[in-house]
């Protein structure tokens, strides 16, 4: 058995992540790695729940507000990163925690992933043009053309999230997994945070409005600009743009964002309950 373990400490939004992540960091004397895609940019603050300046202070944290939301970054790129933080890291630690609840890093960071190909620029802008023409049901119907598995795994919704898998489903060749290895054998832990479902909700509606009080919608504002930026798609702000053009009233938009995050934290728990389960059993 290895003398090494990675606490890996995950589950839906709102539930209690940061805060208990934290507590055991001190305990263990361990930085905190995030595993949020959404922490790792600089200009998302209020909306993606980031640890407050106290708790970064508290805690050594790491790939939090590192890239900016004007770089491509996806998990590859995190698995990348954060692989090369855990091989230097368990150099002078013995245990390392992991913390955030985008399921995807997690398995990333853990597992690898199959490689996928670079971004086609030309597909890109040429699929970009015809969804601001025909709008999200012509890439919704061009992607479950090419790929029924694609599209049946693909977030409907978010249109680069189906404009990225069309130029997957259109890619022939895959590049080379730069994934590096671990240098060390270790332990994973999962500690997965769970709570009843009406509390959980109950939580979410009322962070949302407290995020409302402190200022989202100005930080949201101040990105209007950047709104077709990958990074912006994304639950607490994209609901904002129908309401910055005039089209929804904001008692509407903030209803829209607990609900498309009370949806958010159901989708991470079946994530979390399929993938994190099995691969602890297969340990």
């Amino acid at each position: 058995m290895s003398d090494r373990k990675l606490i890996v400490v995950s589950g839906p939004t709102a539930v209690g992540k940061t805060a208990y992540a934290l507590e055991l960091a001190k305990q263990l004397n361990s930085p905190i790695i995030s595993a949020d895609s959404r922490q790792v940019f600089q200009e998302l603050n209020i909306g993606v729940a980031r640890p407050s300046d106290e708790q970064l202070s508290e805690v050594k944290h790491y790939l939090i507000a590192h890239t900016s939301i004007h770089k491509p970054y996806n998990a590859g790129i995190y698995a990348q990163e954060a692989r090369n933080l855990i091989n230097e890291l368990f150099e002078t630690h013995k245990t390392l925690v992991v913390c955030g609840g985008t399921g995807l890093y997690i398995k990333a960071l853990l597992s690898g992933f199959d490689p996928l190909p670079p971004s086609d620029e030309k597909l890109r802008l040429e699929l970009e043009e015809s969804y601001s023409l025909h709008g999200i049901e012509y890439l919704q119907e061009k992607l479950k053309t090419l790929s029924l598995k694609l599209f049946e795994k693909t977030e409907k919704s978010n249109p680069q999230r189906l404009i990225r898998a069309i130029e997957i489903g259109r890619a022939n060749e895959v590049p080379k997994n730069d994934i590096p290895d671990f240098n060390f054998e270790f332990e994973t832990e999962y500690k997965v945070l769970k709570m009843a479902r009406l509390e959980l909700y109950d939580r979410i509606n009322k962070r949302v409005d407290e995020m409302i009080e402190i200022g989202l919608e100005k930080e949201v504002k101040d990105l209007e600009n950047f709104q077709n930026l990958n990074a912006l798609q994304t639950v607490g702000y994209r609901e904002w743009w129908p309401y910055f053009r005039g089209e929804n009233p904001l008692d509407f938009t903030v209803d829209k964002i607990k609900q498309h995050s009370r949806n958010y934290a159901k989708r991470q728990e079946t994530w979390f309950q399929h993938q994190i389960t099995k691969a602890k059993d297969s340990q």
